[in-house]
């Protein structure tokens, strides 16, 4: 069967930006750490559930920037810190 408006094959962006989602949400899970904080008590400063954390942090869930930006302030440090780290990671110069 085909799909009625075509896009039958078509694959989410959430497919196929897995493998980086991974490496973000364990750039947050490090940085997380650095700064001393269970998932629980980042979520209870952002105001969240720890089971969105959870997602963030195993690649389930994606960000906007308006979400990292929250997230990096929680955790006290700088988002262009996380943004580059992610980078790097996603080179491979971790």
């Amino acid at each position: 069967m085909t799909a009625r408006y075509g896009g039958g094959e078509r694959v989410s962006t959430k497919t196929k930006l897995a493998a980086e989602l991974r490496i973000l949400g364990e750039v947050l899970l490090r940085a997380r750490e650095r700064a001393g904080l269970k998932q629980a008590d980042l979520a209870a400063k952002l105001g969240l559930p720890a089971s969105y954390l959870s997602k963030v942090e195993s690649g389930t869930r994606r960000l906007d920037v308006i979400e990292l930006i929250r997230i990096a302030e929680a955790i006290g440090v700088e988002p262009a810190q996380l943004v580059g780290e992610v980078q790097r990671s996603l080179r491979g110069t971790a």
